[in-house]
């Protein structure tokens, strides 16, 4: 019912006083407009920065081992040197795209410092089976046989 008497109040006050309500409605919706425009600014630079670190991430036996086979490896694109990355990763079966194998929100980091235009790479473990995939599935279709790709990936620059 509060909300009747601020109404009642506000109507009040816009018949008084015109031309005084309407310049400050119009300064609400200015600075309103002004702080969805500072969001959506801060929104696409956060994507344009995430889209500057590409993560690759495969099964490969000739250069990880078979306790770590998984190779990621992280470019850096962007003009600023990368402190640190957080991402997850999932394998799936072709043609799928339901998980067999996922790191789940926690996922993977690395404080490995990238250079502007550097890029780095090392061996990681295969995470956990996806919630939900039978052990029968595990057994079908085994890591090397899965399509790997990283997932919410969130750089964190030096300086920013």
């Amino acid at each position: 019912m509060a909300w009747v008497l601020g109404f009642g109040i506000f109507l009040f006050l816009l018949f008084t006083f015109p031309r005084t309500m309407v310049g400050i409605i119009a300064l609400v919706c200015v600075a309103i407009g002004g702080l969805f425009l500072w969001d959506r600014m801060q929104t696409d630079e956060r994507n344009r920065l995430r889209a500057s670190v590409a993560i690759k991430v495969r099964h490969d036996l000739s250069k990880c081992s078979p306790e770590f086979p998984l190779l990621v490896q992280i470019q850096n694109g962007s003009e600023d040197a990368l402190e640190k990355v957080f991402f997850g990763v999932e394998g799936t079966r072709s043609g799928y795209s339901d998980p067999v194998y996922e790191s789940g929100y926690q996922g993977y980091s690395t404080d490995k410092i990238i250079a502007s235009g550097g890029a780095w790479s090392g061996c990681w473990m295969v995470p956990q089976k996806a919630y939900g995939v039978a052990d029968q599935n595990i057994a079908l279709f085994p890591p090397e046989a899965l399509n790997w790709v990283a997932m919410n990936t969130r750089p964190v620059f030096l300086n920013k």
